[in-house]
């Protein structure tokens, strides 16, 4: 055999070991597909696929170009790959030539760009870009322009499209050119905190904008998301919800899937929480994945997130919760004190409570509740109030929460101020007033308590023997008045963060006071 030979038998296997290796060639098995072309995204290789997921790509692969399908629901535990198994089914349908048209829909426009731009790097890479030419590279007009690679669109040489849609932005009659969405994906659509009415708005969107821009008869819808919230979106399509979905009427429902079945957990004397039970449903979320879980965001959360619990998935998240007791001859000194208000602005039957509460930070980082009141008051009541205990436990000032009211709440401040019987108190060392928004940047009121409830779980909150059943019945109650505990998550916030090196900036200070 010649030289000459030689080098072409050596081209000859290396042409067959790439193709061999080529995701093209490997259409049939969408394992050896996926973990041939997107390895990154899955990691534990060909045998890691839990039985839903697999429930998922089959489905996936059984899509064709033109013909219709039946709703695929997948109800998977956060953490679960819901998310980017749906961006990967993008890549899919796009390099099998099933759909040609995807529209990607989330509750906020932000949410679905994201999940497009997830996309576009899974297209660009370089694997993708031989075995599939076209599909990673950007549609142009005649005159080289881009026709449409951008955050909430993708349209590739190939000819496939991916847009990008919010629930908050929908809009009636969408399509590109002639062609209609032939698969619909529906991602991160339901929010923890969204009201009957926001649901309905969703709902109606969903059914009178989105669904019907899709391609009749020639269509499919995926969606894909753990259920946070007992009569949200999801929760309908599983039917465990008090009004089941009408709609996606053909659809079928994978899951709700926990992370763990049969779950057994148990409080230690640290106040952690420790799993001791549970059958993994994904070998890749076992039992020290979820463990780890647990430890970042605490068992509450992880029972709503990851197990589709809903007893702890909205307002009944610390009815769990074995609160930690101390006597008042049992506090050790603290170094801080906050005292909050959660205003109600109007005095009437049907107003909401105030709430007031007042902690203190130890040196160990253990924060004490030292007092607690719920009422229906005045305004200019709960504040008198605020700034007498205060005083009366030596903090600095007093919070209020003033999303409603705005500055109004600084001449209310003075007018509880006036005429209090301050004793030896100058009136340079009363408490001073200072404020905080929920809407600027802390999040709803789930996601306010979820963090408070955190620490809880972590045994770092004690409850004073006193006032702590009005709190307790606060945080376990499932209904309003949720006064007391926004309070509580004031006071426990200011308390988190670092210490002021001076007396608190105020915005005003009751100075004109007598004694």
């Amino acid at each position: 055999m010649t030289t000459t030979d030689v080098e072409l038998a050596a081209l000859g296997l290396r042409y067959r070991y790439e193709r061999e290796r080529t995701p093209a060639n490997h259409e049939d098995d969408w394992r050896r597909w996926l973990t041939t072309l997107f390895p990154a995204y899955i990691p534990g290789g060909p045998d890691s696929f839990a039985d839903h997921h697999a429930e998922f790509w089959d489905w996936i692969w059984t899509l064709k170009l033109g013909e219709g399908a039946p709703a695929f629901v997948a109800i998977w535990p956060r953490g679960g790959a819901k998310s980017s198994s749906a961006e990967l089914a993008c890549c899919a349908v796009a390099a099998h030539k099933s759909r040609r048209y995807v529209l990607y829909v989330s509750s906020t426009r932000e949410r679905a760009d994201d999940h497009v731009g997830a996309v576009a790097a899974m297209l660009e890479q370089e694997d993708v870009g031989r075995a599939y030419p076209g599909l990673g590279e950007r549609l142009l007009s005649k005159y080289g322009y881009s026709r449409g690679w951008r955050q909430n669109r993708l349209r590739t040489a190939s000819g496939f499209t991916v847009d990008a849609l919010g629930l908050d932005t929908a809009a009636r009659g969408i399509k590109i050119e002639s062609d209609r969405p032939d698969l619909i994906i529906l991602d991160d659509i339901d929010d923890l905190e969204d009201s009957p009415q926001t649901i309905a708005k969703k709902i109606e969107t969903l059914t009178k904008t989105i669904l019907p821009a899709a391609t009749l008869g020639a269509s499919a819808v995926l969606a894909v998301q753990n259920i946070v919230h007992a009569e949200g979106i999801f929760a309908r399509l599983a039917g465990i919800a008090e009004e089941p979905a009408d709609f996606l009427a053909d659809r079928i429902v994978s899951g709700p899937h926990p992370a763990l079945r049969d779950m057994a957990y148990e409080r230690t004397d640290e106040g952690r929480y420790r799993i001791v039970a549970g059958e993994p449903t994904w070998d890749v979320m076992g039992l020290a994945a979820c463990q780890e879980e647990v430890d970042r965001i605490g068992m509450g959360a992880f029972l709503a997130e990851c197990q589709h619990d809903m007893q702890h998935g909205r307002s009944g998240m610390f009815s769990h919760l074995d609160f930690q007791r101390c006597a008042w001859d049992d506090l050790p000194e603290l170094e801080r004190i906050a005292v909050w208000v959660d205003p109600a602005v109007s005095f009437t039957d049907t107003s909401d409570a105030q709430g007031i509460q007042a902690d203190g930070l130890a040196a160990d980082g253990t924060i004490y509740r030292l007092w607690s009141w719920e009422q229906r008051s005045t305004p200019q009541d709960a504040l008198r109030r605020a700034i007498l205990k205060a005083i009366e436990l030596g903090g600095l000032s007093v919070g209020v929460e003033t999303d409603q009211g705005g500055d109004t709440w600084i001449s209310t401040y003075a007018e509880a101020a006036r005429g209090l019987e301050l004793g030896d108190l100058e009136p340079q060392q009363l408490p001073v007033f200072k404020s905080a928004k929920a809407g600027a940047g802390h999040g709803s009121k789930e996601h306010r308590w979820a963090q408070m409830l955190a620490d809880y779980e972590k045994g770092r909150i004690v409850h004073v023997i006193g006032t702590h059943e009005t709190l307790e019945r606060a945080l376990r109650r499932d209904h309003k008045p949720w006064d007391l505990r926004d309070a509580s998550y004031w006071s426990w916030y200011d308390l988190r963060r670092p210490a002021p090196r001076r007396r608190p900036r105020t915005v005003y200070r009751p100075t004109f006071l007598s004694r």
